[in-house]
């Protein structure tokens, strides 16, 4: 297995007024890699979703509510401590004696444990670490770069392991390709596609329901290096049919020694950062 790992650079989509600018980030303490993470905090659910016990539902709806197909179903905790989270790194997020990367790793827990945070500090250099208890009775320290603070749950392809909103799973539409609905929800919100690296199209394919790329408006376009894996994200805005909802469309392709894969998010506008965290979950061949 061949993780997306993340040597020093990684993409930040951060919505300002609307437009999408990029920036660069260092993570704190973990070794993922491609994320995309955005400034937009409002925080999407299904119109007929319920709570768990403790949790916050917040809708915010594109296009004045006239846009339920294009929205991120998550149901999140208050932002509050004590509450609860989960971990969304792929190679799990270390937890430490003090809140610094630095600091003596007590250990290391994995993708989707749900966390009871006790504490919450922000250093000076903006980081946000969390304290939690851990089994053995001592406290410990991890960042809330690689938390959630709605629960996920694992979903998977033939060649691809990724953490989404509970809520979500994958369907098989050909071979090669799936998509990741919601429960009775009408568009899907990750589109995936890959093969063989040898084989990868000049383009992703536009997965049907979606406009056609002739329709889509380019909002930014920048490479990366994920590790030794190139690695391209375009984010575009679109209009879909019927009621002409607005929506953004990023288009991640990565290639590994042998495969490609393509990721297409339909997200509501502005984007969300839940692509930083599906990106950051996912583990692929």
């Amino acid at each position: 297995m061949t993780k997306l790992e993340l040597a020093t650079w990684a993409l930040v989509i951060a919505l300002l007024g609307g437009e999408v600018g990029l920036a660069v980030l260092r993570p704190w303490d973990h070794h993922v890699a491609l994320s995309l993470s955005g400034s937009h905090t409002s925080s999407l659910v299904a119109a007929n979703s319920s709570p768990s016990p403790g949790a916050t539902r917040l809708v915010s709806p594109s296009a004045g509510g006239k846009c339920p197909d294009v929205v991120v179903r998550r149901v999140l905790e208050p932002a509050t401590i004590p509450r609860s989270a989960w971990v969304h790194a792929s190679d799990g997020v270390n937890v430490r004696a003090a809140p610094s990367p630095s600091a003596t790793r007590l250990t290391t827990l994995a993708t989707g444990t749900q966390l009871n945070l006790q504490g919450e500090q922000t250093n000076p250099d903006g980081s946000t670490w969390y304290r939690i208890r851990l089994s053995d009775g001592r406290d410990g320290w991890l960042s809330g770069r690689y938390t959630t603070n709605y629960p996920i749950s694992l979903a998977s392809t033939d060649s691809l392991k990724i953490w989404l909103p509970v809520g979500y799973q994958f369907r098989s539409v050909a071979p090669g390709k799936a998509e990741a609905d919601y429960a009775n929800g009408p568009l899907p919100l990750l589109y995936v596609e890959s093969g063989a690296r040898a084989q990868a199209p000049t383009q992703s394919m536009v997965p049907a329901g979606l406009p056609r790329r002739a329709a889509w408006t380019a909002r930014s376009t920048e490479q990366a290096l994920v590790g030794d894996l190139p690695a391209t994200d375009r984010v575009f805005g679109v209009l879909l049919a019927g009621r002409g909802c607005p929506a953004l469309l990023h288009e991640v392709r990565v290639t590994t020694d042998t495969r490609y894969y393509d990721f297409i998010f339909l997200l509501d506008e502005p984007s969300s950062p839940v692509v930083a965290q599906l990106l950051d979950s996912a583990t692929v061949q």
